[in-house]
């Protein structure tokens, strides 16, 4: 399990999340959406398998296919989720 903050542009904020770095991105970015829209208590709009996680240090969209550990991203990185 790592740590990382995850802006959200959408909603204006920064949450902290544990996240597992061997699960696909894919997987993180549908359970982080519905986390947000159910803290927020808003609904996302469109598909939420659309989202994308962005690392915010090297500045790329993460492949979905990979899992965060592959993608170079380790505990106390910020991303971003779009």
């Amino acid at each position: 399990m790592i740590l990382v903050d995850i802006y959200v542009p959408a909603v204006g904020n920064t949450y902290d999340f544990q996240l597992d770095e061997d699960e696909k991105i894919s997987t993180i970015v549908e359970e982080i959406g519905e986390l947000i829209g159910q803290k927020e208590r808003c609904q996302i709009v469109g598909e939420i398998g659309e989202l994308m996680l962005c690392s915010g240090k090297d500045k790329k969209i993460l492949s979905k296919n990979l899992s965060l550990a592959s993608s170079g991203i380790r505990n106390g990185n910020s991303l971003i989720l779009v």
